[in-house]
């Protein structure tokens, strides 16, 4: 009888260990769905701005790029205003260059953020994904770290990578020349000036 209870109390153990392991794991983030949460819920985020890009590119970016590294990249002195979002928003060109992008690891992204993260500015930061689902490593450490130094005025947003992006990463990935008058673009997923 002692050995049935021994080994009962040791399988109970063993379970809650198991248990508690699963929950520490990080949760994926579907951006669909958080996107639907926060239009439902009325959530503040800025509206189009009067300069073209800044709502899909505001003060930082980063672009996760794999499990363990992203693309960043820092936008010059752009305001910040609230307001409204709908879904049918769509990105404006914003001249992206490969050049632009810097590609950072999760080995060093608490140091990068600590030492570009602007303290006397009100950030708006993009993270954004090519997939929907974003259960990366970076993706994790990242969003750690911003809130770590987010203060009460940032503004930290994840959404889908755009088509301009998407393009540019892939010349850069691929170390070909970039020149957007060259490009194909979906005019119905980019806006260009008039």
């Amino acid at each position: 009888m002692a050995r049935i209870f021994t080994v009962l109390l040791i399988c109970l153990l063993f379970f809650n260990c198991k248990k508690e392991e699963s929950e520490q794991k990080n949760i994926s983030y579907i951006i669909s769905k958080e996107n639907k949460e926060r239009i439902k819920g009325n959530y503040i985020i800025p509206p189009p701005p009067p300069i073209p890009g800044w709502l899909f590119y505001g003060t930082d970016t980063f672009i996760i790029n794999s499990d363990t590294t992203a693309y960043y990249m820092k936008n010059k002195g752009v305001g910040f205003v609230c307001g409204t979002m709908t879904a049918d928003t769509i990105p404006y060109f914003a001249d992206l260059n490969p050049r632009d992008l810097i590609e950072i690891s999760n080995k060093n992204i608490f140091d990068f953020i600590k030492l570009n993260y602007n303290d006397d500015f009100r950030n708006a930061t993009f993270i954004a994904s090519n997939s929907d689902t974003i259960d990366s490593e970076i993706f994790f450490d990242l969003y750690k770290a911003l809130n770590i130094f987010k203060k009460d005025r940032d503004f930290i947003a994840i959404r889908r990578t755009t088509q301009e992006e998407d393009t540019v990463i892939f010349y850069k990935r691929n170390n070909k020349t970039y020149y957007s008058g060259s490009i194909q673009w979906d005019k119905t997923k980019i806006k260009f000036p008039k």
